[in-house]
Formats: C-alpha cells, structure tokens, sequence
C-alpha cells in the first residue's frame, strides 16, 4: 500500500525493544506490517541474518499493543566497512491500520532544509523531539547526511537510530537517523563539533528495492538518462571533466554569478552521451548501486562523481519550460501560496539544485527553456545545459545570459590573491616548522608556487570574458582551499603533538645521561637505538606511535646488562 499523503500526526513513529524489555532504538511503520530501521538496532546473535525477536510499539495510537517482529526475509544490510549499509526491514507479527504508515518521499537533502526527528533516549523511553537542518553528504561514499543541530542539546544520541527524518516543510519522511560524531573530549568545549546523520530515502530504496511500494516522489535521473554502467569509459578526459564539476562545491556569497557549465554532445557522439549518461547515474543515491560493482573499482582515475552530486537529471527534448518547472517543483516538493502553478512553486522558492539539463536546443522552445534555467541560476541551482547542435541560437542565448559581470569576475580574482596569500603563509609556517623532514617542505613549497602560477594564468585567460570563467575560478578556488586545509592540519596535528613529543624527548635525554657509565662496547650498542629515536621525534609532524617504540627500544636496552652478567 502506498503512503498517505500526510503523516497522521506521526502514527509511524515506532520504538524497538528488546524482549526484556530494553529500549533499543526507533523504527518507521511501512504499510500495515513492516517497520524500517537501522540492522545494528537489532541486538546480534551470530547469526549471518539475525533471528532475535524484538518489540515493536506505535508510541503513537492510543492503547496500542506491544508486536513481536523480526528481520524480513532478504531485508538485512549490516553495516559495511566503507559505511555503506545499515539498514533492515522488520516483518510483524500482525498488521497495523495501514492509515498509520509513514510518507516516505523521495527529496533531495539540499543544504539547510530543516527537519525534525523523534527518538527514545534514555530516560526519555516515551520519546524526545530534536530539530536540525541538512548539512550535506558525508562518509566515503557520501551515502550519509549530516543534521546540524539546532541546538548543541539537539544531537541524537543512543535511542535515536533508526528513527525517521521528518521535512518540517512538508512533513514527509525523507530520511532515517543512523549515527552521530563527536570531536574528542580534549577539544576545548566552545568548538567541540557534534554532529548527527541519516540515510536519505533514495539510499534506503538502492539497498532495499522493496521499499519502493511505499514511497512517493519521482525520481532523479530520467529514464533515457540512466545508464546500464557495462559501456566503461571511452573518453577518459570528458568523463573527468564531468566528474570535477559534479564534485565541486557550489559556489556561495558570489551573488551575481551563476554556475552554470554549458556542454555540446552532437547527437551521432555516442561515446560522449554514454559518457554523460554513466556519470549522472553513479551520482544518483539510488541507481548508483544497480550496476556492477567494477563500475566504480575498475574506472579510470577521476572519472566517478560523489554519490549524490546530481539532484536532477532530466532529458528536456521536446518539453516546454512550464512542462520542465513541474519536475524541478515535483522533484523539491516546492509549495507556494496562491497560486500553484510550477513557475510560481519555482519562483517562491530556492531551488539549491544541481541539475543537469539534456538536449536544450531541442526542447518546445529553447530559448524560453534557456530563460528558465536563468531562473533556476537565480533560485540557487548549478546548471550542466548540454545542447546537441554547438550553432544553435539557444546555446549562443545561454553563453550571453550567462556570462559574469567583468568587475564582479574582478572582485573574485582579487579574492583569491588574497586567499592564494593567506595559503601560501600557512604552507610556509607548515614547511617552517617541518623543516627537517624534507618531503613535507617541498610538497608544501611546491603547493604554494602552483597556487601563484596558476593565479597568474587565470588572469590573462582568454576566457575571462565568458560564463566558462567561472568553471576556472571555482576549480581554483576548491584548490586553494584545499592547500590551506591540508597546511592548517599540519600545524594542529604538530601543536597536538608538542606536549607528547617533549615528554619523549625528556625521557630520552635522562636515560641517554645513563650511557656515561656503560662500557664502549655497550655504548656502540646503543648509539644506533639512539639515534633511531632522536631522529623520529626530529620529524615534523611527528609519527608518535614509531617515535614512542623506538623510545621504549633504547629505554629497554639501556636497562638491560650486558650478555653474561647477573641482571
């Protein structure tokens, strides 16, 4: 049975309990008889599926009883090595009224969309509600979200998991609590980070088809878009290019500029379409899972998107603009006052969609089409317009509207200069400080030359006059930041490490006094155990570990007499 529209006032909401009782974790109610939650909710028994019986309660419907469950048949994903994973489906024991199940929908968890969730934490086993906003994909292979929490007391804790994520908006269930970090106890309070997760539906629906039935919402890649992953990678270069702009970060405080990459595909370039069409869908939540896993492991270096850098992938070939503002507004759930038309769903609303947009100069009307993206760019969506005839008056429409204003370009370059500055201080306090460990200050050196080089570069480039400037400056800028980044972590990893290192330094210093008493022949013995230790502690940053065992080696040698004498 499908999801009702609405959530019942929260009927779905269900808690996990063990059979003595023992609040496990939260759940959501599917249809009449199956719950969703998290497989390590589910106490393990040693068995490859688990057969432990648990409790399931409808904390919400009034004088509702306690029912026995246990993990469905084909519907266990434990918790895999690379953090893929951990999901289950429950099977009760007796169904439930149907009226109660969750509206589980299909959205993307944008950045800052506010939400609510509802667990059992302890102490609080009829329920706690926390409020948090989307805070974008993480984990290896960003199948998780972070939620910010509203508040520092609004970070799940045990209890939470499994528990489902509640768009304030609409109300619909658009994700499932799984986990949440905490920066160790050693960071100073004011900015210690915690941090909360869910699994969006879409990755949900990729580990567990079967929840389709109960699941609203249309999809994010267009059928002729999907690709069957077995064609590999024919034009390494165009599949990298691709792969660098769905990985880039969206650009934010650069009001005026739109991220907006134009691309022609002819239509007899099937290489280049297949190319397309394989990167939209291992950057798809959902399908990227359906196709072999060798899709991913045997493909050339930089040629696969982060899971979830596509919202909407959509094949506008013959559509007219109002046809196209219906599956962006359908795709966000967007609601407006009044009127209810896709355009006013689009305009009464941001739209922080990536989106890419194929056959533009083959749509109803391209240049309306174009002018509509325009929209879109101006609601906050980054746009790949891919046009089949490189002539065509809708992709020479889109250069123009497109193309940055000269001095807010301007404003940018100077920006970075200064960004490029403040990167290239912090390598050399990184080099500075590592100075004698020779590799980390050459990498740092040569970090900080490229930066300037290519700074130098991006201000004569011919293309400062276009929209494909703007490609340029963001890839520069997701390079600056990164050099500072990784300086930046160099220099707290050697500030954490001072104290440790001290201590091993002084250690080393007060047994090295002792080999003053040793014989020569002891002291050759020594002397090389030694010097393995001060150069490990000379290292910048330091590998604490080695440095420590190399310490431990010379103390234990020193203590012990020489071959023949009575300890």
């Amino acid at each position: 049975m499908t999801a009702d529209e609405t959530s019942s006032g929260g009927t779905w909401r269900v808690r996990i309990r063990s059979a003595a009782g023992d609040v496990l974790g939260a759940g959501v109610l599917l249809g009449s008889e199956t719950v969703l939650t998290c497989a390590h909710v589910i106490p393990d028994d040693g068995l490859p599926v688990p057969a432990t019986e648990v409790l399931v309660d409808l904390v919400e419907v009034a004088d509702a009883e306690p029912v026995p469950a246990r993990v469905a048949d084909g519907c266990w994903v434990p918790q895999r090595s690379d953090g893929c994973g951990d999901v289950a489906l429950l099977r009760l024991s007796r169904p439930q009224p149907a009226e109660h199940a969750a509206p589980l929908y299909r959205l993307p968890p944008v950045l800052g969309r506010p939400v609510w969730m509802g667990g059992f934490p302890e102490g609080l086993d009829n329920g706690h509600y926390l409020r948090a906003k989307t805070a974008g994909r993480v984990g290896p292979r960003a199948e998780w979200v972070g939620l910010d929490p509203k508040s520092p007391r609004d970070v799940v804790r045990k209890g939470f998991s499994g528990a489902g994520v509640e768009d304030e908006a609409t109300r619909h269930v658009i994700g499932m609590v799984v986990s949440r970090y905490d920066d160790p106890v050693d960071v100073p309070s004011a900015e210690r980070l915690s941090v909360s997760y869910m699994i969006p539906v879409e990755t949900i629906l990729r580990h567990l088809p079967v929840v389709h039935r109960w699941v609203r919402g249309a999809r994010g890649v267009d059928r002729p878009l999907v690709s069957r992953l077995t064609a590999g990678v024919q034009d390494v270069g165009f599949a990298q290019r691709l792969a660098v702009w769905l990985r880039r970060e969206p650009l934010t405080g650069r009001a005026g500029i739109a991220d907006v990459e134009t691309v022609v595909i002819e239509d007899d370039d099937r290489v280049r379409y297949e190319a397309l069409s394989r990167a939209v869908t291992l950057a798809d939540r959902e399908l990227s899972g359906g196709g072999p896993d060798e899709a991913v492991s045997a493909a050339p270096h930089g040629t696969v998107p982060p899971l979830g850098s596509v919202d909407l992938a959509i094949d506008v070939t013959g559509r007219t603009d109002t046809e196209v503002a219906l599956r962006v507004a359908d795709r966000m759930d967007l609601r407006s006052p009044g009127d209810t038309s896709p355009l006013s769903r689009v305009r009464a609303n941001a739209v922080p969609l990536t989106i890419v947009a194929v056959g533009v100069d083959r749509a109803h009307d391209p240049e309306a089409l174009v002018r509509f993206m325009k929209l879109l760019a101006d609601r906050g969506s980054r746009l790949m317009l891919v046009f089949r005839d490189p002539h065509s008056r809708g992709l020479r429409l889109a250069e123009r509207l497109f193309r940055p204003e000269a001095d807010r370009i301007g404003t940018w370059l100077d920006e970075l200069a200064g960004r490029v500055a403040l990167a290239a201080d912090r390598e050399h306090e990184a080099a500075e400080r590592g100075a004698r460990r020779s590799s980390l200050s050459t990498s740092h050196a040569e970090d900080a030359t490229a930066l300037r080089i290519n700074l130098t570069r991006l201000r004569s480039d011919p293309d400062l006059g276009s929209h494909r400037v703007v490609a340029k400056l963001a890839a520069f800028e997701h390079s600056v930041r990164r050099v500072t980044e990784r300086a930046e972590e160099t220099l707290r990893v050697i500030d954490a490490q001072q104290p440790r290192v001290q201590e091993l330094k002084w250690q080393l210093a007060s047994y090295t006094a002792m080999l003053g008493a040793k014989a020569e022949s002891e002291r050759a013995e020594l002397i090389p155990l030694h010097r393995a230790a001060v150069r490990l502690l000379a290292e910048v940053p330091c590998d604490l570990p080695e440095a420590c065992r190399a310490v431990d080696r010379f103390v234990a040698a020193v203590h012990t007499p020489p071959e023949g004498e009575a300890p």
